[in-house]
Formats: structure tokens, sequence, C-alpha cells
């Protein structure tokens, strides 16, 4: 073989390499969408009348897919009712508002259910008012009505180690709390303030739909204990202790929902949530169930519950 055709040979070959890689590339593309699609018609998109159920877990955020969720079951015609299944300490307190006003929406044309797991306190709890009925399991942690800021001094560490923070802002209230600045009566006092008025703010949305006054519900939640779900459905915080079975009994019984109707889940498609779950884990692995842990994640005002770390 003279030498041109052996380089002739040789690009063919290089070529049909790449072109074997594209295709083999393109028919991996082509099956993952095939997965995801299949994946996709089991978590909400299939067609035929079903009650659409959603995982409302771990901490609340203002999350858009979320929301867009909630405005695509609104919408979908095929919703006979919808089961919100919550396992939450809550989260930010637009976060829970914003769930919250999600599901009075969908509510106004489809009966809402929501169902308790193990913990649905603080912000959670403001998403499962939401619902025209809520269940809850005897074990239940919920309640912690309130809102809570949080924030460190160190200056009294940065001393010890000799550093004095220059600090130059347009006025005394600017960036408040800060770590590196005495926090002065006068913007503990405006702080006060704006909890206070969250505050507040949450027992309204208590008060509009459990039906209690605000004064009734300070009375009882004001200092946001919590309480176990047979202490809250005897305070009447929500309507009874049960579980699934139990809410689709009530939707037949109420709204004609048949028990027969399959329940189908509807989730966000997250196509790197094995990426932030190993982060999540790693997280934790290396600080704990502790203080430390949620400031990474959150800022803020904070509808949350979670035992201090010394506990």
């Amino acid at each position: 073989m003279s030498p041109g055709l052996e380089g002739d040979t040789i690009l063919a070959l290089r070529k049909l390499r790449r072109h074997l890689t594209v295709w083999r590339l393109l028919t991996v593309v082509g099956f993952a969408l095939a997965i995801f699609m299949t994946i996709r018609g089991e978590t909400g998109l299939s067609s035929g009348p079903h009650v659409a159920a959603v995982e409302v877990e771990g901490i609340i955020l203002k999350d858009p897919d979320m929301l867009a969720m909630f405005d695509e079951i609104a919408d979908d015609p095929d919703v006979e009712a919808l089961i919100v299944n919550i396992s939450s300490p809550g989260g930010t307190f637009g976060g829970g508002e914003a769930y919250f006003k999600a599901l009075r929406n969908i509510s106004n044309n489809k009966p809402v259910v929501a169902i308790m797991g193990d913990m649905a306190t603080s912000g959670a709890y403001m998403t499962a008012i939401a619902a025209d009925r809520i269940y809850a399991s005897r074990g239940t942690i919920t309640g912690s009505i309130g809102v809570i800021m949080q924030s460190a001094n160190i200056t009294g560490l940065l001393d010890k180690l000799g550093v004095t923070p220059e600090i130059i802002k347009s006025g005394p209230s600017k960036a408040v709390p800060n770590p590196m600045e005495e926090l002065t009566p006068n913007s503990r006092a405006q702080l006060q303030d704006i909890i206070n008025e969250l505050q507040t703010m949450f027992l309204q949305m208590v008060s509009s739909r459990r039906d209690k006054t605000v004064d009734e519900l300070r009375a009882v939640i004001g200092d946001g204990r919590i309480m176990t779900g047979t202490s809250a459905a005897d305070v009447g915080l929500i309507d009874e202790v049960g579980d699934e079975n139990d809410a689709r009994l009530w939707l037949q019984t109420t709204h004609d929902v048949s028990t027969d109707l399959p329940v189908i889940e509807w989730a966000i498609e997250d196509p790197i949530a094995w990426w932030r779950e190993a982060g999540a884990s790693m997280s934790t692995a290396i600080f704990g169930k502790s203080l430390l842990s949620e400031r990474l994640t959150l800022d803020g005002i904070l509808a949350l519950w979670h035992p201090s770390f010394n506990e």
C-alpha cells in the first residue's frame, strides 16, 4: 500500500470513529429522553381523571418550579383533587406564604387536603392551612407558629484576635443585625417590631383558615410552642388524626371525588437531584443538625422550627 493510500485509510477510519461516537451519543441522549418522558408521564402529565399528590419536604423556599407545578395542577382538568403530603420543619416566611397562596388558588376549583408526616411546623404549617382539610398522625410534630431572625455577636472574639472591624454605612439601622458590631437597643427594638408584625400576619392567616380569632390563637399558641398531632386536633389546628385513606373518604363524601380514582404523584423533575442530595448529605455529615448547617442555606426572616444544637 502506498503512503498516500495508507493515509487516506487512516483518515477514513478516523471519520468513521467520529461518526460512531456521535451516533452513540445521540442514542444515549434519546434513551435518556425516553426514560424522562416515561417518568414525567408517571408523575403528573398522564391523561385521565385522577387525584394529584404532591410531596412538600425539607426546607421550604420560594421555589419557582414548585409554584409552576402548582399552577399546572390548578389548570389541569384531569386533576379532580389534590393531596399535599407535608414533612418539613418550615423555612422562609416568603416561601411558606407563596405555597399558601398557590394552594388556595388550586382550592378555588378543586378540593385540597393536607396530610402531615413526622413534622409540619412553622412555615410547613403555614402551607398546610391552605388546604380545605388537614390530617396528621398522633405523633406528628406541628405548631411552632411564629417567626425568627438569627444572628451572632462575634465582637468579643475579634477583640481577642486583635481585629477591629471598620464599618461605614449610610445610617445606624443599615445592615443590622451585623455579627461584627453590637446590636444597639434601638436596632433591637426595630427588629423586634418586624418580628411582631410578621407574627401577627401568621396568626391572621391561621385565624382566617381555622375559625379562631387572633386573640384566641395567641392565648394557646402565641408563644411558638410545638405540639403533637393529637394536641393540634384538640385545639383545632388540624381537623382530624388520620391518613390518606381518611382523606380519600372525606373527598368522596364531601366532594364526590371517587375513591376509585387513581392517585398520581406529581413531582419536579430535577436531572441533578442526585448531586444536590450528595451535597446535602456531605453538609450534614460535616456540620450535623446544628444552627450552622441551617444558616449555610437560609437567611433573613424564617418560619422554621429546629431544636438547638445543644439538645
